[in-house]
């Protein structure tokens, strides 16, 4: 017997948490990034304003975190940008501890 298909045409979307999760997360990851490659072309005498940066880099990382975790208790909701914008953001707040770590190395 012929398995029978089920097609489903409803409509779930995204809650805002969930895509305030994505957009912090990839915010976050490019802040990274760009901050990474002007500590390079600097050759590491940035100053303190890259600090700073990285500083509400890693906040923006962590409310993405944040967000992303309260987006998984709305209702009738597609979860994928809850999933992405969880994943996205704890990439970016392991980037921001690594950074950190050898900071803190290169200090002793």
């Amino acid at each position: 017997m012929a398995k029978k298909r089920v097609y489903s045409f409803i409509d779930k979307k995204y809650s805002a948490n969930s895509i305030t999760s994505v957009v912090l997360g990839w915010i976050s990851v490019a802040l990274f990034l760009l901050l990474l490659l002007v500590s390079y072309w600097l050759k590491g005498s940035a100053g303190s304003w890259i600090g700073a940066c990285g500083v509400t880099g890693i906040v923006m990382g962590l409310l993405g975190l944040r967000y992303g975790f309260v987006s998984f208790q709305d209702d009738c909701k597609s979860y994928f940008c809850s999933k992405f914008g969880t994943i996205v953001s704890t990439v970016a707040i392991v980037g921001w501890f690594f950074i950190v770590c050898v900071g803190l190395v290169s200090m002793m």
